[in-house]
């Protein structure tokens, strides 16, 4: 399915890439149970998210594997940030007053 859709990608002739056209019916209800989790889930509301989620939604132990690893990418992405934040900082110059240089 990946490599099918990873092939449409590169079709130059395919301007809009149908996903529904690679999974079946019940493909269809897991791509939009874990759609509607990426939509309630950001890196700045993980609680309640993950409130709304186990009310709306049940999951299997590999979904919660899955789900907690989609935190953990968010927790990298966040420290990652902070670390740019930090070199920015650091190296930045003081402002002399010159508009360009």
């Amino acid at each position: 399915m990946i490599k099918k859709f990873r092939s449409l990608m590169d079709d130059d002739g395919e301007m809009v890439i149908d996903i529904d056209s690679l999974i079946n019916d019940k493909e269809r209800i897991i791509f939009s149970k874990w759609l509607s989790i990426f939509d309630t889930i950001t890196p700045f509301n993980i609680p309640q998210a993950l409130d709304t989620i186990i009310e709306e939604h049940s999951l299997t132990k590999r979904d919660s594997v899955i789900l907690l690893s989609y935190i953990k990418f968010f927790e990298q992405r966040i420290f990652e940030m902070g670390k740019q934040n930090k070199e920015r900082k650091k190296n930045h110059k003081k402002y002399d007053g010159a508009m360009y240089g």
